[in-house]
Parts: C-alpha cells; structure tokens; sequence
C-alpha cells in the first residue's frame, strides 16, 4: 500500500492546508476577536484581550510561517526550474517567507507599545507614573493598526495559499 503513495503530494497537500489554516486563524482573529476587542471602552481590557490573542499567535505564526515557506521552497527545489509549478511554489515560498521581515520591521513597533501597555498593567507599582499609562484612545489606535497590519500578513499569506492552489492544480 505505502509503496504506491505520492509523498511530495502528500507533503504539498498538507502544507498546503497547514498555509490555509494560518489564514482562517488570522482571519478569525482579525473579523472576530480584534473587531470586538476594539470596541471595548476599557484600555485595561482591550490590553490584556489582545496580549492574549498576541501570546498564542507569537508561538503559533512562526513555526506555520516559517514551516509552509520552507516547504513551498522545498517542493520549488524538488521540481526543478523546468516544472511549470516551479514558479508558483517559489512565489508562494517568497510570499509566506515575507512575512516574517514583514512582521519585525512593521507588527513589531506596534505589539512594543501595547507590550509596554499590558506590562503596565501587570506590574502596576513598578510602572504606573501620575498619568496612569497610555489613554484608551491611544490604546485603542494601537489595537486598530495591529488589526490592519495583520491583515496585510494575511494578504501575503492568502496570496501564497493561491499560488499553492495554482501549484496543486499543475501537479
């Protein structure tokens, strides 16, 4: 039985829904937690929500990234230049690959100031001057752009899910 097995197709199809999978997480995080996380009119709470959604997604996003590019770069490799699905698992490599530079140059300032923020919250002595920290517009703005910058690492990623789909169809 096994000696009939395609195992490069095997790998391509999992990967391949492993990379659709982080963009349905991403997606549910993005219309649905964050959405309602936003509006929320307690800092504190937008605060602690996101760095909880934040805590898993900073295990979880890595190793999905980091795992399908590698993947997708493995099956370029594998087919060879003249392979017409060449192109397409290069492409989908470099898109879910970019996100990871993504991340650090552009997620990465945003998720300081509400780290900064939650690291107020949970250490209160240590951090809380006269003012009491960040207003809840401030916060509030911070949790709207690392919604929107998400969902830009979710386009990328989306895209890479397509050229997989385009690779799977030319297989």
């Amino acid at each position: 039985m096994a000696e009939g097995i395609n195992w490069t197709r095997v790998l391509q199809l999992v990967n391949l829904a492993g990379a659709a999978h982080l963009v349905g997480y991403q997606s549910g995080s993005d219309k649905l937690a964050m959405h309602g996380i936003i509006q929320l009119r307690n800092k504190d709470l937008i605060t602690e929500l996101w760095f909880r959604g934040w805590d898993f997604g900073r295990k979880y996003g890595p190793t999905m990234v980091t795992g399908t590019a590698a993947v997708f770069g493995f099956l370029a490799w594998k087919d060879g230049t003249e392979s017409p699905a060449f192109i397409y698992n290069l492409a989908a490599a470099v898109l879910m690959g970019s996100v990871a530079p993504y991340t650090q140059f552009r997620v990465f300032p945003v998720n300081d100031k509400l780290l900064a923020e939650h690291e107020r919250i949970v250490n209160p002595k240590k951090n809380d001057g006269p003012n009491g920290g960040a207003s809840l517009e401030e916060v509030r703005g911070w949790a709207a752009d690392w919604k929107r910058l998400d969902m830009h690492r979710q386009i990328l990623e989306a895209f890479a899910v397509v050229a997989g789909i385009i690779t799977a169809s030319k297989s």
